[in-house]
């Protein structure tokens, strides 16, 4: 018998249709996720049992960095003294990447499978993809898929099955209803004869024996809300940010690697929609804030911007850059860092390798 932990976080796939007949995060979601797989044509039906957390109701779109420690709290809560054969934690859509990135690195080197499972709609809609995912999501666990933090999703654009290593999932795009991540294998063809198959190409991409313990977040350490975002656009105006609330500063580029590093045209000096002024307002103090660069590097023959950016020291600070990661890995490695991590040296190192592949593009 297989006894699987079900984290009931929140988000579409535990939301049932209320008296008003709007959605609402429910118990009964919860029961129906386990009810239907039971009753399914599941070679495992008859081996496996569930063992449901407390139901966390949050909507996905409602996630936060206190939400992320009460779902780390319910974890250890849950697993204290006992042993699980796989962790399914029921997760809305809309952070879902952002989820499954933190847990990538914080379950770095876990030692049983752990599946986020979510839904495009309720899972009484004739179009939704939560009873399936979900079963996806159990039968890897059976059949003894190798432990990480995964992602079972069906894309609703081919109705395709994949798995998706967590540290390496990507958002929805807008208007799509479907995830995708560097690495992912399409399972839609998987069957008790063949699943080894599968699961070998797996391996072979992300074998085992590289991963490594990322980071200790035992003890009661919380993540906290310390890391600013910004993404640039056209206009952008840096005047408007309170940037010393924060421990660090993620900026993100435009698909060159590139920000505003323009001047004023009636002086030199540059002006409020410039990346250089917010960089003054960063390090200009006695205490600066660490400001990142994301996803950009700087090396030769690259735009004049990114050199501009790159050389720009204010009281011997710079900008860092990040690269290599997707944006949600970023943010996530980031928050990790400046949470749980005491000193610059163990930022730096900790920001600068990889622990669970979360590496989907190599520097230059």
């Amino acid at each position: 018998m297989k006894n699987i932990l079900l984290i009931l976080v929140g988000g579409t796939i535990c939301t049932a249709l209320n008296q008003d007949g709007n959605l609402s995060v429910s118990d009964k979601a919860g029961l129906l996720l386990k009810e239907n797989y039971l009753r399914s044509d599941s070679p495992y039906v008859n081996q496996v049992a569930f063992e449901a957390t407390e139901n966390l109701y949050v909507l996905s779109e409602n996630m936060t960095v206190h939400t992320w420690n009460r779902i780390l709290e319910t974890y250890e809560k849950y697993t204290a003294g006992k042993e699980y054969d796989g962790i399914l934690i029921a997760h809305g859509t809309d952070t879902l990447a952002y989820s499954t990135a933190v847990f990538s690195m914080l379950f770095s080197h876990i030692t049983v499978p752990v599946f986020f499972v979510s839904a495009n709609e309720n899972l009484e809609s004739d179009r939704a993809n939560g009873n399936e995912n979900f079963r996806c999501a159990v039968e890897c666990i059976c059949r003894g898929i190798t432990p990480n933090v995964y992602a079972a999703y069906k894309n609703l654009s081919d109705g395709q099955m994949y798995i998706h290593l967590g540290s390496r999932l990507r958002q929805c795009e807008n208007y799509s209803e479907d995830f995708y991540s560097v690495g992912a294998v399409n399972v839609t063809g998987m069957t008790e004869d063949n699943y080894r198959d599968y699961f070998g190409e797996l391996e072979k991409a992300f074998p085992k024996n590289r991963r490594r313990k990322a980071v200790d977040w035992s003890g009661g350490r919380k993540l906290k809300e310390c890391v600013l975002v910004l993404t640039p656009y056209v206009g952008m105006d840096y005047s408007c940010y309170r940037y010393h609330r924060f421990s660090a500063v993620l900026h993100g580029a435009f698909h060159s690697g590139t920000a505003c590093a323009e001047k004023s045209e009636a002086c030199s000096d540059y002006h409020e929609n410039s990346i250089l002024y917010m960089l003054d307002r960063c390090f200009e103090t006695d205490t600066p804030v660490d400001v990142y660069f994301s996803p950009s590097q700087l090396k030769k023959g690259t735009y004049e911007t990114v050199s501009i950016i790159g050389n720009h020291q204010v009281n011997g600070n710079r900008i860092r850059f990040l690269y290599g990661y997707t944006n949600e890995m970023a943010y996530a490695k980031l928050v990790i860092a400046y949470s749980l991590l005491d000193t610059p040296r163990e930022r730096e190192a900790f920001l600068g390798n990889e622990y669970n592949f979360e590496l989907v593009m190599a520097g230059s």
